[in-house]
């Protein structure tokens, strides 16, 4: 099983929750950085925080939250769903939400004040110590992880800015000009930009003021793809191995392909023969794998009947219904659009030949 099909199976977790900064926290002590991440199910919660220094760990099951929550707001009756979802707005400091923060010895609590159909909702997370396992899973590991991808990402820039100068001069070779002068750039010089980079007021500023830009949304972005990434190299081989035959059967439907998502097999299932037809005799490809006629076809057949020889008018008019009707059009459609493509294909090689002439 591909790691596609591990995506699709595997249910993302903490893990895989990005950071998120909680600034103008009231607290009686200095907080400086401080991040939060959470993953909230339908009727329960995990929940992580840092000051870079400590981390605090909570996770909540249905009947605990449920306990908390007539504890803490015993006037309002909402479905459980409604609770979670409205802890998480808060957490993202929705409109009208106050946060404050308690450090005690062995714990914090943060606590979130907002409205939830107009009447005050509190929730407090209590989180205990955690050990520095926690702290090397969710931010060492991903943060240097990050740090080796962005420096792959300029690399794979730079050789694209050098094959960028190599076109232009290619265009100015042949005698093209820019239509403003200012538009012209130089060619880029790797080993200057990055003195120049160390040495300006922008990097200055960004070592002053890095806690104003961590966990942007384009690093939250990067951090989930590298923590899933990550989950695939450590458990996803693993996983797959746990899964049974009849899971997969029950989830694939029993032709071996994961629903929810296409594949290459149901695709050329639907290519209509004569287009499976010419592209067999184009790509010297056997048309007996891609014909539909070793497919699932919109008009049933009788088991004695081949379909090279059955009538599509009398069984469409014995077995039509209005899927297989919409199915039908929708492959006359795609019949339609590929021949117009070949024939403009075709067009375009006649031009080149006569311009070579």
């Amino acid at each position: 099983m591909s790691e596609v099909q591990w995506r699709r199976k595997w249910k993302p977790d903490l893990h895989s929750c990005s950071w998120v900064q909680l600034k103008d926290l009231e607290s009686s002590q200095k907080d400086g950085i401080f991040l939060v991440k959470a993953k909230f199910s339908g009727s329960s919660y995990e929940f992580l925080a840092t000051d870079l220094i400590e981390f605090w760990y909570e996770k909540l099951d249905q009947e605990t939250l449920q306990k908390k929550s007539s504890k803490l707001n015993p006037y309002i009756e909402a479905p459980l769903t409604k609770i979670v979802d409205q802890i998480k707005a808060s957490l993202n400091k929705g409109s009208g939400t106050d946060l404050s923060l308690t450090r005690k010895t062995d714990h914090i609590v943060l606590t979130l004040i907002s409205q939830l159909a107009g009447l005050p909702f509190t929730w407090t997370f209590r989180a205990d110590s955690t050990t520095y396992d926690l702290a090397r899973d969710h931010l060492t590991l991903p943060l240097m992880a990050m740090v080796g991808e962005l420096s792959r990402q300029k690399q794979e820039l730079f050789k694209l800015l050098a094959a960028k100068d190599k076109q232009i001069d290619d265009y100015k070779a042949q005698g093209a000009k820019v239509t403003r002068k200012h538009f012209e750039t130089a060619p880029f010089d790797e080993v200057a930009f990055n003195s120049t980079m160390v040495t300006s007021k922008g990097f200055e500023e960004g070592v002053r003021s890095f806690e104003d830009k961590i966990f942007n949304h384009s690093s939250q972005d990067l951090y989930r793809n590298i923590c899933t990434k990550q989950a695939w190299l450590r458990h996803g081989k693993e996983d797959l191995s746990n899964f049974n035959s009849d899971d997969e059967d029950m989830e694939s439907g029993g032709d071996g392909r994961a629903s929810g998502g296409p594949s290459i097999e149901s695709w050329t299932n639907r290519i209509p023969e004569s287009v499976a037809q010419r592209s067999g005799n184009n790509n010297n490809i056997n048309t007996a794998s891609t014909s539909p006629s070793k497919s699932v076809s919109p008009v049933k057949m009788s088991p004695n009947t081949s379909p090279s020889k059955s009538s599509p008018s009398k069984s469409s008019s014995t077995e039509s219904t209005p899927v297989k009707d919409t199915e039908l059009l929708r492959r006359q459609a795609l019949e339609r659009k590929l021949e117009q493509e070949e024939a403009k294909h075709v067009e375009k090689a006649k031009k080149k030949k006569k311009l070579k002439l």
